[in-house]
């Protein structure tokens, strides 16, 4: 940052910051004035304010006035150059993602006190839908890169490490507040975010990190609870686990909490979110109320101690948990088999029911061409030819028609009470596991009944209306109706 060094060599120190500007200053002799700022404009392009003792310019739209306003100053005068932060970053950067900069972390620290959880997400994360990256550009404590992949923490080189897996990472957070929504009461003050986003990793280490891995622990005891009230009078929250007795905790971490404490909370958290949320936080919440005899803490100091034994009894109940639902779980994976076995045979039944009566029709297709090729050799039984496609055509036409309606008809209350079943299913097993003992049976059944249809009853169908055809051609009414066409073309020539 060729700005900020040209200005330390010119002993300028930092004087003031707020969230959006940084003001750095020193005293000059008027007649170095106009020089130090031009050569300070040659590394700083974008506007800034110029304060000259009483005097205030903005750059670079006064910078005409310059020379005059020199001339009012002092000898010696204390001069200001007062910086707006986003001028710090890039605009593409700034559009794309949540960016604070500061040039020392304890300035950022000093505006994180407050207590309430919506207060600090809604400061760090100014758009929930954004990551952030939060610049600490002249503190040597920051110039290694931290990150969890939803906060990056280091100098201005941070801005230039992107994060791994955006939409993942927003896809998380979603997931995770759905699954609180459905599990935990909060009253009077909202978290919209979980903890996972101010969680760092224990090689991850600065002031404002820890800082923020804090606050997340305190949020993970908060997401296991029952509810979690918000005390206005103490500005603070309490969290309430409940099983054989009601315990309360208010969420003040020690300050000697230790690195280990901090691991098995957030371990606890992102175990109970995982999967089965609603079984694992209320299996939790009974283990604490098991293993901590009080009713009422004013601190987390027990909870944070008997963290690591709360943790494996939570795993080990669960294990048995577990075991004990599995012949429950297969029971109920037999059954859905057996249904979806059961509903395959019976669209099978009605595939066979299409087939077996295309095969009697072509069997009577075969019996009539016989009676019709023996009869055609006597004369006297010519007459009575066409009698007999007739009466084979209109009756195959007809008995298809029934068949194929009464097999689509069935296939389709089959479905219908297939969908239904799968359905209920879905309150007992997720649906992601529904799907994988479902399989594709019932689909490839459909495709199949769908095939045998359309190649089956309409050639049938197309046989009998053939057999009338010939009838009709034996009887001359083809040769007739021919006539007639040609009669009607000659006519209509001839008005044209």
């Amino acid at each position: 940052m060729e700005w900020l060094d040209f200005l330390k060599a010119n002993r300028f120190f930092h004087k003031r910051e707020t969230q959006s500007n940084v003001t750095y200053t020193n005293e000059i002799h008027k007649d170095l004035i106009e020089t130090f700022i031009h050569d300070f404009l040659s590394f700083w392009t974008a506007e800034f304010i110029l304060y000259l003792g009483e005097h205030i310019l903005s750059f670079p739209s006064e910078k005409d006035y310059l020379t005059d306003t020199v001339e009012l100053c002092d000898e010696k005068t204390e001069i200001s150059i007062e910086i707006k932060k986003n001028n710090i970053i890039p605009s593409d950067i700034v559009n794309k993602y949540n960016v604070h900069v500061y040039s020392k972390g304890t300035y950022l620290l000093s505006n994180l006190q407050e207590p309430s959880f919506s207060v600090l997400e809604k400061f760090i994360f100014k758009k929930a839908t954004q990551l952030t990256y939060i610049v600490i550009y002249d503190d040597p404590a920051y110039l290694n890169i931290v990150t969890n992949n939803f906060i990056s923490i280091g100098s201005i080189a941070v801005l230039y490490t992107p994060f791994n897996e955006e939409e993942q990472q927003l896809k998380l957070i979603n997931d995770r507040i759905k699954e609180r929504n459905e599990n935990i009461r909060w009253h009077q003050e909202i978290s919209y975010l979980p903890p996972d986003v101010f969680y760092f990793s224990e090689n991850s280490v600065n002031e404002i990190s820890n800082f923020l891995k804090i606050k997340a622990i305190s949020m993970c005891i908060a997401f296991l609870s029952l509810r979690t009230d918000y005390l206005e009078e103490d500005k603070q929250y309490e969290s309430t686990f409940i099983g054989l007795k009601q315990i309360k905790f208010k969420l003040v971490i020690p300050s000697n909490i230790s690195p280990e404490q901090i691991k098995k909370v957030f371990s606890l958290y992102t175990w109970a979110y995982s999967e089965k949320t609603t079984d694992k936080i209320s299996l939790i919440q009974n283990i604490i109320n098991l293993h901590i005899k009080e009713e009422k803490n004013t601190d987390l100091k027990l909870f944070l101690k008997n963290s690591a034994e709360i943790y494996e009894m939570v795993q080990e109940n669960y294990r048995v948990y577990i075991q004990k639902s599995v012949k429950a779980y297969l029971d109920e994976r037999k059954q859905i088999e057996d249904f979806i076995r059961t509903t395959s045979n019976e669209i099978s039944k009605q595939i066979s029911g299409i087939t077996d009566i295309v095969t009697k029709n072509l069997f009577g297709l075969l019996a009539t061409a016989i009676t019709a090729a023996i009869g055609f050799n006597k004369p006297e039984n010519q007459a009575y030819i066409p009698w007999v496609l007739y009466i084979y055509g209109f009756f195959s036409i007809a008995l298809t028609i029934y068949y194929s309606s009464l097999a689509s008809t069935n296939k389709k209350a089959i479905l219908e009470v297939y969908e239904k079943r799968i359905l209920d299913y879905k309150q007992i097993f997720l649906e992601d596991r529904i799907e994988k003992i479902t399989g594709n049976s019932i689909k490839l059944q459909k495709k199949i009944f769908k095939k045998y249809f359309h190649w089956t009853v309409w050639p049938s169908i197309g046989i009998s209306i053939s057999a009338i055809i010939f009838g009709l051609k034996l009887h001359g009414i083809v040769h007739a109706i021919h006539i007639q066409i040609l009669q009607l073309f000659e006519q209509i020539n001839s008005i044209f």
